[in-house]
């Protein structure tokens, strides 16, 4: 007879983060505690480890601790894969409590003696190298460094040239909140839609310069963090704060000031992604706030050609990867703390910007998922811009 195998985690590889401990085997219960940034609520999120010694057909418990005050941002199923490439998602967990400490459980019927198991969809560098990469093989396509951590890590981005003279350009960026994995997806998605022979793709990349960065916090992304929160402020707050924090925000910046100076600034969309259980949707200040009246005229025209809706708790009745709601917030330009409010105040004054928060955590939210919110937007870009809504 085979001896039984000795459970092991392990989460010393990329973007691995988390507490795991076995808290029993046969049958294998898991408890998990979220990577912590120390401030409660959506700064405790982000974990992902591997566990081998396993025996398949058995079930196993993975017990995610709710905490007290509870964790924010709770999946109602998590990621599985046994290769770290094909990923599934388990069945929907549910709430439990075991000695009077409170549990979110999910059970799953492993098919293998090791598996993968993440809050979400892992999104990590090797998966922007390899996009940059295959982007690359377009001749207008130009690969750069946009800077170097504070840790020395390398941020890769690129440059889509318009193929003819350019007369827009864009900015699009993601993870700015390192757990978010979803949001890098949805960007990889749309680079590869760009690329693609698509006519509205062509159409779009004719006459714009965009400007593309899969992981902006590289670092918090490689070690596991959640990254929401750290201390003093995260990656997408108080970008008007000097002098700068992040070398990822302050070289942005001055890429976006660039871009300003030739009037080539026109839109900038930070795609984000939180536990929505409806539709993505966009954070954008009260029409009244913006402070330019060209903004105003164009964030209308875009949102009508996305046929986006407001947020309200109606239209959250509705779960939708293509459907992009608009969520209006109060904005207090002297304290104009996150990297879509800054943009509207320091850019070109025809410029729209947006924080995209891209529904992660639900049944829809895999890569194909993804790839239909990716070409929702694309397309509505396209029309957009191609079509002459863009006034300057």
């Amino acid at each position: 007879m085979n001896a039984k195998k000795e459970l092991l985690i392990q989460t010393d590889f990329i973007s691995a983060g988390g507490e795991i401990s076995i808290v029993q085997n046969q049958p294998t219960v898991l408890e998990v505690i979220p990577h912590d940034e120390g401030q409660a609520g959506w700064s405790k999120v982000w974990w992902y480890f591997k566990i081998l010694g396993l025996q398949p057909g058995q079930e196993i418990s993975i017990r995610l601790v709710k905490g007290d005050p509870e964790i924010a941002g709770i999946s109602d199923q998590a990621y599985f894969s046994y290769d770290q490439m094909s990923w599934a998602l388990t069945n929907k967990g549910q709430d439990i409590v075991v000695d009077g400490k409170k549990y979110f459980e999910y059970k799953h019927i492993v098919k293998n003696h090791e598996m993968y198991l993440a809050y979400d969809l892992p999104y990590v560098p090797d998966h922007a190298t390899a996009l940059i990469e295959q982007c690359s093989r377009f001749e207008k396509v130009k690969p750069f460094e946009l800077c170097r951590t504070k840790k020395k890590r390398s941020v890769r981005a690129m440059k889509m040239e318009a193929t003819k003279k350019a007369k827009n350009g864009i900015w699009l960026q993601a993870r700015a909140h390192a757990f978010e994995s979803g949001a890098s997806w949805v960007l990889h998605e749309m680079a590869l839609w760009l690329c693609s022979n698509d006519d509205q793709a062509i159409q779009l990349r004719k006459w714009s310069d965009i400007y593309i960065v899969p992981i902006v916090d590289v670092d918090a992304v490689v070690e596991g963090r959640t990254g929401k929160y750290q201390l003093p402020y995260d990656h997408w707050m108080n970008w008007h704060t000097e002098p700068e924090l992040w070398p990822e925000v302050a070289t942005i910046k001055s890429h976006l000031l660039g871009l300003t100076s030739s009037n080539m600034m026109d839109m900038f969309i930070d795609f984000h992604g939180p536990g929505a259980k409806s539709n993505p949707f966009f954070l954008t200040p009260f029409e009244k706030d913006l402070p330019f009246e060209q903004q105003r005229k164009n964030r209308k025209a875009f949102l009508e050609i996305l046929k986006s809706e407001l947020l309200t708790d109606e239209t959250k009745k509705t779960e939708s990867m293509t459907h992009i709601l608009f969520s209006e917030r109060a904005w207090d330009k002297e304290k104009s703390s996150s990297s879509h409010e800054w943009v509207l105040l320091h850019t070109n004054d025809s410029c729209i910007a947006f924080t995209l928060e891209v529904n992660m955590n639900t049944p829809l939210s895999t890569k194909a998922g993804y790839r239909s919110e990716a070409i929702a937007l694309g397309k509505a870009m396209s029309d957009y811009f191609v079509h002459n809504n863009h006034l300057k």
